[in-house]
Formats: structure tokens, C-alpha cells, sequence
């Protein structure tokens, strides 16, 4: 299944403030669960194997010589059997019935234990049913955990070395919502969520002018 990159506006302006970067890495996940607990405002987007949800999704590598590559996690990589996983939490403040800010961290990982993983800041709004999550990436950065292997692999699909540069980027959530995040006994497990990042390093050699990456979101392609 393919799916298109959809970063909201005020992530990619965030990102475009930056004179110069390097794309560095797009990355996007499907069927994702959602967890809401209302007493400590806290919600987790996690890979999920279960019920309805089958977690499938990618981390693609534009940095250093040759084509991109990309590590495929596809639909069952959630199951347990690998390290392979991918968690978004992050903690809600100033929640309104429109509106809520949020903060939070993330770690993606390969099946074998290697990770991506940053910090983020961004803002829900409530629209036509659905939640809607932009934020900017201000901190981001591979850990090579797998002594000697510098190496991330999704359980399908290629591999790539995994870059030493600290990264930045957007971050877009699309999560439904029958009811909203200030919903009295509100909580709620295993939501369907779908979630699309990009990453750049900033500054670096041979910079891409960010013009340029409009066309890099709208083409992108999941598998």
C-alpha cells in the first residue's frame, strides 16, 4: 500500500526558515495505535498487531552516495518477534475543544535494536472528526545500539549506514476522533493513527535549498 507524505504547513515553514540543509530522511507509518490517558494527559502512538490495527511503514535514507534507500517495516513488523518498533509520545497542555499543544519524543527501531530518535513540538486542532498534529522536530539523531553493525534494517527492503549528523524536521499526525482530547472519561486505546516526518540536517556541505523539498513531500511514496 502506498501513502503520501502529507507535512502540515507550519512544520514546513519551520523547516524552510533554515538557509541551507541537507534532506537527510523521510519516514511515515499506517494503522498506528493511539492511546489516550485524560489524568495524565499523556497520549502514545504506537506500531500495533492487533484487533484491527497491523502496523506497516518505512524510514527512507537520503544521505551519503547513491540512490536513497529504504528500510521497509511491513504490516506484522509489530509482532514481537524483532526489536523492530516505532513509539511516539508525547505529553498535552492547553487543551481547548479546538485545540491542544503538545511535546513529546519518539524512537524508531530496526530489528535489530539500532535507532532514530529526537524531540518534538507542535499543536492539535480539532477538524470535521479528526485530529490533526503538526509539529517541528527540534533534536533528532541515529544510535548505532548494535555493536559493530552501523547498519538499519527494516525486516524487508534495503539498508543503509546509519548517519552520525544530528538532524531537524516536521512531524504530521492524522488521528481520528469521535471525541475530542478535553472529552470528560475521554480516554481511549488502540485509535487508528496515520503519521508522515521529514528530517534535514542544518547546516551542512553542498547544502539543498528547501524550495526544492516541496516536491520531495508531495512525491513521496510509501510501499
Amino acid at each position: 500500500m502506498k501513502a503520501t507524505l502529507m507535512l502540515g504547513a507550519t512544520a514546513l515553514t519551520t523547516i524552510a526558515g533554515s538557509a541551507h540543509a541537507d534532506l537527510a530522511a523521510t519516514f511515515g507509518y499506517t494503522d498506528m495505535g493511539a492511546n489516550w490517558d485524560s489524568v495524565s494527559s499523556q497520549l502514545v502512538l504506537g506500531a500495533a498487531e492487533e484487533g484491527n490495527l497491523s502496523t506497516s511503514g518505512d524510514l527512507t535514507n537520503y544521505f551519503g552516495e547513491g540512490l536513497p534507500s529504504t528500510a521497509l517495516f511491513n504490516s506484522g513488523f509489530a509482532d514481537g518477534s524483532t526489536s523492530a518498533d516505532s513509539q511516539f509520545e508525547m505529553t498535552l497542555s492547553n487543551i481547548t475543544a479546538t485545540s491542544a499543544d503538545a511535546s513529546g519524543t519518539f524512537v524508531i527501531t530496526d530489528i535489530n535494536g539500532d535507532t532514530l530518535s529526537g524531540s518534538y513540538v507542535g499543536t492539535w486542532t480539532n477538524q470535521f472528526g479528526f485530529g490533526f498534529f503538526d509539529a517541528q522536530i527540534t533534536a533528532a539523531a541515529y544510535n548505532d545500539t548494535e555493536s559493530g553493525n552501523s547498519i538499519f534494517e527494516g525486516n524487508a527492503g534495503e539498508t543503509f549506514a546509519v548517519p552520525t549528523d544530528l538532524l531537524e524536521g516536521g512531524l504530521s499526525v492524522l488521528l481520528q476522533m469521535p471525541e475530542w482530547f478535553d472529552t470528560q472519561d475521554g480516554d481511549f486505546q488502540a485509535r487508528t493513527t496515520q503519521l508522515d516526518g521529514i528530517l534535514v540536517v542544518v547546516p551542512a556541505p553542498g547544502a539543498l535549498a528547501l524550495m526544492g523539498l516541496g516536491g520531495v513531500v508531495a512525491g513521496r511514496r510509501r510501499r
